[in-house]
């Protein structure tokens, strides 16, 4: 086309017999095509980029979207599973078994139904196995007893201290299931076991669908290490088949391992070489087109996500036709567009070219000077026919374009302004986030907080004011700002819904602005903060209810909008979160200490009385026999061990003595004393830490021992009083009864005398 108008151009140069109307025409038509064609080239390239952009933007956030979502399922499940492995009932089972009394096996087989039972329906089974792989509970019954140490999940939590998940593998020969495992540990800090839950490999599928929506035509798979599709949304039949045949070292790991069944390995793989080559390059190349779906011919553009939890990916895709229909589509609109428009000004000009000459030229140097920029050009306007109307028209469209170019500009520059200023606030509110994500104390976080807000987002003054238990009062328990040690020290409250922005705010729930302090019927004046021009204040809400508020001033007026609103109060939201975490830890704290001492006190007690019953309280063993002795520590050495840790103690010249305590419960219940005839040999670390742990495995014992012996006595009691109970009551009759009751009293108390007697209301002593 562009060759076409060169060649008119040469014409209408060349030619001396054009009229001017046609020479009118061929420039109109020359001066107004030219750059049209060049600004829609321009326009439909851009715009494809953009839309190109965009559409590969949007495909990998999809899918670092869905790979987030498979992690915080992961991650969700391995901190539900390491919570529920610390469960009380759980782990005196193991500590008792395989001896535990049936309630206590009950209790824990109970617990592990009621763990299954939970809403998610994808759930198999819970199991607590042994030590040595021995299942010796499990909610599916076929499975107690049975041995899984060479299950995938067994070798991986015996030696990882966290929860660990599996890769989808085969439960049989068409189940594919997920585990979650995590170990069992009891009082002492001793492995004793692993609870492990099975889930249907179908909750994979579940999140990976949730994650694509209603797009349609939109791929996701997720894939191991190997490449082995643990998800697929379109093609479910194809899980737990690679991308390409294995290699035969992997696909034997890959068959010991459960993600493959003992069949060819060719039956299980597609044959999707060039994704394969992608995937291995998807760490600098994240972004790919290739072949991976059998159900849709031609090739996908796909986006790649690593996740963070496991070393797998997670592959986003549409068919490649869908993913560049609108680019097609809007390319197709600029042509149509481009082309109506060129038709459209080759009428326009030919028309107009007949009854324009001279004024036409002029009106045409003026939009010359127009289209390259010289917005102050108008056109001279000498008569007041047509020609003359259009040059009206036309200056009036340039006024206005004009007019629009600099609100724009205008417009730009505001819109500018307020994204900075909503971009800075976020950053705060992230950083503010970051800061008191592990800030405990009440106080510091408080402090930290304020003075964050106040420096990062530059404030005239930062308050933070939280309601007293009656609900009297907004306390300022943080500030930030040349006036704040004075406002601290003298205990500043404003009374809620009665004074200032702070208690509308505590009584109301909702956040308040004031553009100008000076004429706002709510606000307070501080004669400590004399240079507040505008205020607003956030509602600090925990589960829908306002505890405190978050309060704000600044020196110049209006300077804050609705925007502000919203993004503050999201910084507010994340503060009240932080308040109430950091008073539930300090609260959860408490409880411990108070639970500890409990403890203690109880062991404390239960022992003292457990050594007083025995005459001999104290053993030692020469070598030759164990005999007793008397108890004869100092209280000062008892003093040294209630630490938890050895002394050495040297008894005369030619002995020392070891002894390490035996704690229950935190509590020295007994000491074990080692003695050396050599005075100068040194305790080594090795031998200290073998006497320590048999101390641990001894005390351990003895408590057991205890509570097998407490449980023993209350055994006998309870048959005792069951038999007579049940003697007592067979007798038919008030003498039989009063027999069989003195009787069964006798022989429980061991001779002592029994007298039953009844009193009327006029025996004397009744009445006394």
């Amino acid at each position: 086309m562009s060759q076409s108008r060169s060649e008119q151009t040469k014409n209408i140069s060349g030619g001396r017999n054009l009229s001017l109307q046609a020479r009118l025409v061929l420039f109109v038509l020359f001066i107004s095509l030219v750059p049209l064609i060049i600004i829609a080239t321009r326009d439909i390239l851009q715009t494809q980029e953009a839309l190109t952009n965009s559409a590969e933007i949007s495909l990998k956030s999809s899918a670092a979207q869905t790979a987030n979502s498979i992690d915080t399922f992961i991650q969700t499940t391995l901190d539900t599973v390491g919570a529920e492995a610390k469960f009380i009932d759980f782990t005196t089972y193991l500590t008792l078994s395989p001896s535990a009394p049936p309630i206590v096996q009950a209790r824990a087989f109970d617990l592990l139904n009621a763990l299954r039972d939970k809403s998610n329906p994808n759930i198999i089974s819970y199991a607590i196995v042994d030590a040595n792989g021995t299942v010796l509970l499990d909610t599916v019954g076929i499975n107690i007893g049975n041995n899984e140490s060479g299950e995938s999940y067994f070798p991986q939590v015996r030696f990882n201290d966290k929860p660990i998940v599996t890769a989808v593998t085969y439960s049989d020969d068409k189940t594919t299931s997920i585990s979650f495992a995590s170990k069992i540990i009891n009082i002492n800090g001793d492995y004793v076991g692993i609870l492990r839950a099975t889930y249907n490999s179908r909750i994979l599928q579940d999140v990976i669908t949730s994650s694509a929506g209603a797009v349609p035509d939109t791929s996701i798979l997720l894939l191991d290490q190997l490449n082995i599709r643990m998800a697929d949304n379109q093609n479910p039949d194809l899980v737990l088949q690679s991308i390409v045949p294995l290699e035969l070292i992997d696909y034997l790991l890959a068959v010991d391992t459960k993600r493959f069944l003992d069949l060819p390995r060719e039956e299980q793989a597609t044959d999707y070489l060039d994704f394969e080559l992608a995937l291995d390059n998807a760490v600098t190349q994240p972004f790919f087109r290739a072949e991976i779906t059998p159900k849709t011919p031609g090739d996908d553009t796909i986006a790649v996500a690593f996740m963070k939890t496991q070393p797998w990916v997670v592959t986003y895709s549409r068919p490649t036709a869908i993913f560049l229909a609108d680019v097609e589509s809007q390319t197709r609109t600029n042509i149509i567009l481009v082309t109506f428009t060129s038709i459209i000004i080759a009428i326009v000009a030919t028309l107009v070219a007949r009854s324009f000459t001279n004024p036409i030229i002029s009106l045409t140097k003026t939009a010359n000077s127009i289209s390259q920029g010289d917005l102050s050009a108008r056109a001279q306007i000498n008569n007041s026919d047509e020609i003359g109307t259009l040059a009206s028209a036309f200056n009036s469209m340039t006024d206005q374009l004009q007019s629009t170019l600099v609100g724009l500009e205008e417009r730009i520059s505001e819109r500018t302004a307020d994204l900075q200023k909503s971009k800075l606030e976020l950053e705060t509110i992230a950083d503010v986030a970051r800061e008191i994500a592990t800030i405990r104390d009440l106080d510091t976080l408080l402090n930290v907080s304020a003075s964050l807000i106040r420096e990062r987002l530059s404030y005239y003054h930062v308050g933070i004011f939280l309601i007293d238990e009656r609900g009297e009062y907004a306390i300022l328990r943080a500030a930030s700002s040349v006036a704040a040690d004075q406002l601290m020290e003298s205990n500043y409250k404003l009374r809620v819904g009665q004074t200032g922005l702070v208690g509308n705010v505590t009584r109301t729930g909702k956040a308040y602005i004031a553009l100008d302090v000076g004429t706002d019927a709510f606000h307070f004046e501080n004669p400590l903060l004399p240079e507040t021009r505008s205020e607003i204040t956030l509602p600090l809400r925990s589960h829908s209810i306002t505890i405190g508020a978050l309060d704000i001033q600044a020196n110049i007026p209006a300077a804050f909008n609705e925007r502000d609103t919203q993004t503050l109060q999201i910084l507010a939201d994340q503060l009240a979160a932080a308040i109430e975490n950091a008073q539930l830890v300090h609260q959860v704290e408490g409880t411990l200490r108070e639970l500890t001492n409990a403890n203690r006190l109880q062991s404390q007690e239960t022992w003292h009385s457990a050594i007083s019953e025995r005459a001999h309280p104290a053993y030692e063993y020469d070598g030759l026999q164990v005999k007793a002795v008397p108890q004869n520590l100092p209280s000062d050495l008892l003093k040294q061990l209630e630490n938890g840790k050895p002394v050495i103690v040297n008894t005369d010249a030619k002995k020392n003595t070891l002894i390490i305590p035996l704690m229950v419960f935190n509590q020295v219940i007994g000491v074990i004393g080692l003695e050396q005839e050599d005075a100068n040999r040194t305790w080594t670390d090795e031998e200290i830490a073998v006497a320590q742990a048999a101390a641990n495995r001894a005390a351990l014992t003895l408590e057991n021992a205890r509570l097998l012996e407490e449980s023993q006595r209350r055994a006998v009691k309870e048959r005792t009083i069951f038999e007579a109970t049940a003697r007592i009551g067979s007798a038919v009759n008030i003498e039989n009864i009063l027999q069989a009751t003195a009787e069964e009293l006798e022989r429980v108390l061991s001779g002592a005398e029994v007298i039953l007697q009844f009193q009327t209301d006029n025996d004397p002593k009744a009445e006394k």
